[in-house]
């Protein structure tokens, strides 16, 4: 016969589960996201350039105006001259060799942990204009 105690136990590990990994997702995908939001800034090419937006090691100038850059479409049709003008010189790196332009952006905003790096990757297309970028993972 089963105790009215052990009976709490089992209804507690049996409802109690599934609402204790509702919570982890959730604390997963949604506190990054609203600390990634809370952290945006409106692109300012100035800014970009000499990174003066900073917000510590976690939020740099460019991971926080990326996603102002993207939705406004500014890199749309600029040449490589003109790419450069607005963000700078490209970073230097092994990453990426099949991109003509990569910056580094900082570490990835998804997830309880940050151990990757965001970059942005631009492409030219055979005119030598921007034909497409997207923001990519290491």
């Amino acid at each position: 016969m089963m105790t009215p105690r052990r009976l709490v136990w089992i209804l507690v590990a049996v409802l109690g589960t599934p609402v204790a990994l509702y919570g982890v997702a959730w604390a997963y995908f949604v506190i990054p996201s609203s600390d990634d939001y809370r952290h945006r800034l409106v692109f300012d090419a100035k800014a970009w350039r000499d990174k003066s937006a900073d917000a510590g090691d976690d939020w740099p100038t460019r991971l926080r105006m990326v996603d102002s850059l993207m939705d406004r479409r500014l890199l749309d049709g600029r040449t490589r001259p003109q790419v450069v003008e607005l963000l700078g010189p490209a970073d230097d790196t092994s990453k990426w060799r099949d991109w003509d332009l990569v910056y580094h952006l900082g570490p990835e905003r998804k997830g309880l942990f940050r151990i990757d790096s965001e970059w942005l990757v631009i492409r030219l297309d055979s005119s030598r204009t921007v034909g497409s970028y997207r923001l990519v993972a290491d």
